[in-house]
């Protein structure tokens, strides 16, 4: 795999990209579908591959989150990292959408739920997210969390043995729950990320075979992997209490071209998606995402109102969209990242994880 002068894994961030691109296009898309009749450009690409991109996302966070607890001392170091790269961003995106919505599109502000939607753990309080997209922070912050509590009780050295039983697990409620349809507290698949464990840890054994090689047992946790994400249903409000076999294999087939792409972006088979344009995007992705949204079905219903062409409008949304990405990416959050890394840096002991 190819890094760049920063370290980054280059391959990684043209796959980030590409997943925050297709998350924007599969929801701007279904939206005009929705709302007017008909897709942009008489093309309707269903939400379902936005998700189908999250799950790309969380292979992504199971390599570089454990690239990074590596090279983190303590918890608050991997804490301190975790929380400089997302917050300031998120704070800012968070804030632009509740001004945009109240003071443009006048819709009321909700005080309680921007105040708990700011700590990012608003789900776990009992509060909706403020932008549907956030709920996927909600399972990254899961993650983070069980990863500091690994690297706290010294067991990150045997992640293997940890992400086999977190598989054991997530089968075991999978079938009891999903199929055998036997009540379990549901707070259980959000702690430990149940649903999307899958994705994690085949980005983990991913980064343990780029580290060390494939191994008998690490080539068997990525097929035990692949295997549990073809019957883990991992949308939250679908009913599978009769299974269809269909589902099964749909689930199956994207998983392994999912578990495909990852491999070759890992081996350095994607370099020639390398491109400054493909790590523009995967740069921007992060506040992409985040901002995308709300805003942009925003634009798309006000530009509408005013007879503008869907496919115009589409376009319209798009470039905003890419537009406040840049501006989030490049005026907060890479320049608070990097003077908050510097003051953690100039305390006593203090070393921040990249």
């Amino acid at each position: 795999m190819k890094t760049g002068s920063s370290g980054r894994f280059e391959e990684l961030d043209v796959l980030r990209g590409a997943a925050a691109l297709c998350v924007v296009l599969s929801h701007y898309s279904s939206h005009c579908a929705r709302y007017f009749g008909r897709g942009p450009f008489g093309v309707h690409l269903p939400t379902i591959y936005g998700f189908h991109a999250v799950q790309l996302f969380y292979m992504i966070s199971g390599f570089v989150i454990y690239f990074t607890i590596e090279r983190s001392a303590t918890w608050k170091d991997f804490a301190f990292a975790r929380a400089s790269r997302l917050y300031p961003a998120y704070w800012t995106a968070l804030t632009v959408m509740v001004l945009l919505d109240t003071a443009v599109f006048r819709r009321p502000f909700w005080v309680g739920g921007y105040l708990t939607n700011l700590t990012m753990f608003q789900e776990f309080l009992g509060f909706n997210n403020l932008d549907n997209v956030f709920w996927s922070l909600t399972v990254e912050v899961a993650f983070y969390v069980i990863m500091a509590v690994l690297l706290t009780v010294g067991l990150t050295s045997r992640i293997e043995l940890v992400a086999a039983i977190w598989l054991v697990v997530a089968a075991l409620w999978s079938l009891l729950d999903q199929y055998l349809g036997v009540a379990l507290p549901a707070f259980l698949p959000r702690m430990l990320i149940l649903r999307y464990v899958s994705f994690f840890v085949a980005g983990i054994v991913f980064y343990r075979i780029g580290r060390g090689g494939p191994t008998p047992a690490r080539l068997a946790l990525i097929a035990a992997a692949l295997a549990e994400a073809s019957v883990i249903d991992g949308v939250w409000d679908s009913d599978v209490a009769a299974v269809a076999w269909s589902d099964v294999l749909y689930r199956l087939v994207v998983a392994a071209i999912l578990f495909s792409v990852f491999a070759m972006a890992v081996t350095g088979r994607l370099r020639f998606t390398i491109s400054p344009i493909t790590l523009w995007l995967g740069t921007i992705s992060y506040c992409l995402y985040l901002s995308h949204r709300n805003i942009g079905y925003a634009t798309l219903f006000r530009l509408h109102d005013r007879g503008i062409a869907i496919s115009t409008s589409f376009l319209i949304a798009l470039a905003g969209a890419l537009t406040l990405a840049v501006a989030l990416t490049y005026g907060v959050e890479r320049p608070a990242m990097r003077s908050l890394r510097r003051w953690r840096r100039a305390r006593p002991g203090g070393a921040p994880a990249h």
